[in-house]
């Protein structure tokens, strides 16, 4: 037997020791991630609808909700995702 310690199995030891104090994935956090996501996409959706929807209105209707069609053109043009 020898004086000097078992570093092999101090250091296996250390490493689960390591692994244990490491943070994990919160479920919480990744539900609520999730969800941010799809309210996002959701709104997406909405927003180009809603642009397809003006895209489509005569200019007498654009006129009775006060847009021009200019105005309606460059909310068109927007991206989906633009605010």
């Amino acid at each position: 037997m020898s004086v000097a310690p078992d570093f092999r199995r101090d250091n296996r030891l250390h490493q689960a020791e390591q692994f244990r104090d490491t943070p994990r994935f919160n479920r919480h956090d990744v539900w609520a991630a999730l969800g941010r996501v799809w309210d996002k996409v959701a709104l997406w959706q909405q927003k180009r609808a809603s642009r397809r929807v003006l895209r489509d209105l005569t200019d007498t209707e654009l006129l009775d909700i006060g847009i021009s069609r200019a105005d309606a053109g460059k909310e068109v043009g927007k991206s989906f995702f633009w605010d």
